[in-house]
């Protein structure tokens, strides 16, 4: 890893972008921050390739750049930006997300106020077409706007902020590439709760085709199953078994979510069948993942 220290404006808030995808994504990413996060000191970690890590260099020359020469991971790059991070609150998001008016400013006036972990909704700007609408309500229903002001459940890995004491809490987690599920239950174990703030709302910009994102759904499901089985030790071979019961579930819970919301009925009834077809994408992912372990599927997720 390589990293290249542009020079900054002094702010509380660190933005880790964990970089994948490449442009057009991070730059429309930067673009946004650039916008409405502008004092925010920005660290993108990058596996992409070097034309893309020369662009943004020559075209944000203050972002802290890490280059990654190898594959990484987005847990490993999101652990990367952290570890660089200096300021009191670091906030972490993807390269196909964009930061709205007003973002960086809740993020940090909620952290002022005591809140260790905050964050926001996921709002959906890819819109046109079916196969937009089913990858966000996949992964994204429980975050939809409007999300609930004030303590929540839990909050998305793709817009979440974190202050020191939360990040000492789950700093080995960190540094073994865990995904927010795990980081996440940690902090609610340890009686942290999730805040969130209307005005912290993401956008979600990712133009997922097909093929593309019924591969990140078999990848990211056999990843997060492999990651489980050193802790489930044989019973993973009865997660495996009940993988399938995924299918009902987990339909059932994107239309509830999807239903609760206004404004998202019809959208969901036009790719319903599409995101039923990526629920069973990602059971057979878990089985596999409980089966046969993770393999490098982690390194493929975007």
């Amino acid at each position: 890893m390589r990293c290249d220290a542009g020079e900054h404006m002094s702010s509380d808030l660190t933005v880790v972008v964990a970089s994948v995808n490449g442009f057009p994504y991070l730059g429309e990413c930067l673009e946004a921050l650039e916008r409405n996060a502008g004092e925010a000191h920005v660290v993108v970690a990058d596996w992409t390739d070097e034309p893309t890590r020369a662009h943004v260099r020559e075209r944000w020359p203050d972002v802290q750049l890490l280059s990654f020469n190898e594959p990484a991971t987005v847990p490993e790059l999101r652990a990367a930006g952290i570890a660089a991070a200096t300021s009191p609150f670091v906030a972490v998001i993807e390269d196909h997300c964009l930061a709205t008016p007003g973002w960086a400013d809740a993020i940090v006036t909620a952290h002022r106020t005591g809140e260790h972990v905050v964050g926001g909704g996921v709002r959906n700007v890819k819109t046109q077409r079916v196969r937009d609408w089913a990858p966000f309500f996949c992964e994204y229903s429980a975050f939809m706007e409007p999300f609930p002001a004030g303590e929540v459940e839990n909050l998305t890995g793709m817009n979440v902020s974190y202050d020191r004491q939360a990040l000492a809490e789950i700093a080995d987690l960190l540094g073994q590439g865990r995904w927010e599920n795990d980081l996440h239950a940690r902090l609610r174990d340890r009686g942290y709760r999730f805040w969130s703030v209307p005005e912290g709302v993401i956008e979600h910009a990712k133009d997922f085709g097909f093929l593309e994102f019924a591969s990140q759904r078999y990848h990211y499901s056999r990843s997060y199953a492999g990651m489980r089985n050193g802790a489930l030790g044989a019973r993973r071979f009865a997660m495996a078994l009940a993988a399938p019961l995924l299918v009902p579930l987990l339909s059932w819970r994107i239309a509830r979510n999807a239903r609760s919301k206004p404004g998202y009925g019809d959208a969901f009834r036009r790719s319903a069948p599409l995101v039923l077809l990526y629920t069973v994408i990602w059971a057979f992912g878990e089985l596999v993942g409980y089966t046969l372990g993770g393999g490098r599927s982690i390194l493929k997720v975007r």
